[in-house]
């Protein structure tokens, strides 16, 4: 198992412990090949939490002092993880790598201390640092930002729910109610790992048939009334009317939403229409939906 109080136990963005290692690599390859191994482990243990955090469906502070206090909270729950043994990833990767390692006579390893790493080494450190330049890189978006309140929210998406409600017979503002419900108001999109926003704002999921972009994030499912988090594979987009526009054909040409077609203003009727039909697993999701249409038409 890998030592939980070596250089790869600091947090994972600690330049001085990338340092530590390249120095740790000339003098001892096979104990920076394992440092290396846990620092890779424990940035994507980080990655994680932060994937699971931005999908969350609770209604958390999103102010920034609290946004600052739960990165941290994460990093010590990242740590704690790692000091346990983390997933085993780290004793995995490190002993692949240390099979390219060759046997080294002492005398001979003493010369090969003042030179350059060996090129396994190098690549594993190679591999950390270029994870962990992309991760600490600013977060990319798509070329149509989400708006930040409710109001913008609903400014921004009705123009392209115009089309979309009219093929499917509902006022726009049912379908941008719905777009709010399973985005958060925008604050929960599911985004690609580089950053990109899939703008997926209905939460669809990528059948086998589906032949477009697919990014993978966590959700929540019911099972006997029971939510469990996991991880679910969705429909990428490259435009929020592009989400809009699949939105209506899955719902005029899936035979389980016809119920849910030409309801005009009903928002009730819309919204339990589609859970008849099983849109979702929530045995509240009507009534959720139906509060917040009713919130986008008094806005």
């Amino acid at each position: 198992m890998i030592n939980p109080n070596s250089t790869a136990n600091r947090l994972a963005m600690d330049p001085e412990a990338t340092r530590a290692m390249s120095d740790l690599a000339r003098k001892d390859p096979k104990e920076a090949v394992k440092q290396v191994a846990g620092q890779f482990e424990a940035m994507l243990m980080g990655q994680l939490m932060s994937s699971m955090r931005a999908s969350s469906l609770s209604d958390e502070d999103d102010s920034q002092e609290m946004d600052t206090y739960r990165g941290m909270y994460d990093q010590q729950i990242v740590q704690t993880m790692v000091q346990a043994g983390g997933f085993g990833l780290a004793d995995a990767l490190s002993g692949y790598l240390l099979k390219s390692l060759p046997d080294v006579p002492a005398e001979i390893a003493a010369e090969q201390a003042a030179l350059p790493a060996a090129p396994v080494v190098r690549k594993a450190l190679g591999a950390y640092e270029a994870a962990a330049t992309a991760a600490a890189a600013p977060v990319l978006t798509g070329t149509e930002p989400l708006p930040g309140s409710k109001q913008s929210f609903v400014d921004t998406m009705l123009p392209h729910a115009s089309q979309a409600a009219a093929r499917l017979g509902v006022a726009p503002e049912v379908l941008v109610g719905h777009a709010a419900l399973e985005s958060g108001w925008g604050q929960r999109a599911i985004r690609h790992p580089d950053g990109r926003n899939s703008y997926n704002l209905f939460g669809i999921k990528a059948t086998p048939g589906w032949k477009g972009d697919v990014v993978a994030t966590m959700t929540t499912e019911y099972e006997g009334g029971v939510a469990q988090k996991q991880l679910g594979a969705f429909r990428s987009y490259p435009s929020l009317q592009a989400a809009f526009d699949d939105y209506a054909r899955l719902l005029s040409d899936n035979p389980r939403y016809q119920q849910a077609l030409n309801q005009g203003q009903n928002g009730a009727g819309f919204a339990a229409a589609l859970q008849r039909g099983g849109y979702a697993t929530d045995p509240a999701y009507a009534q959720k939906l139906q509060a917040v249409i009713r919130t986008v038409a008094s806005i």
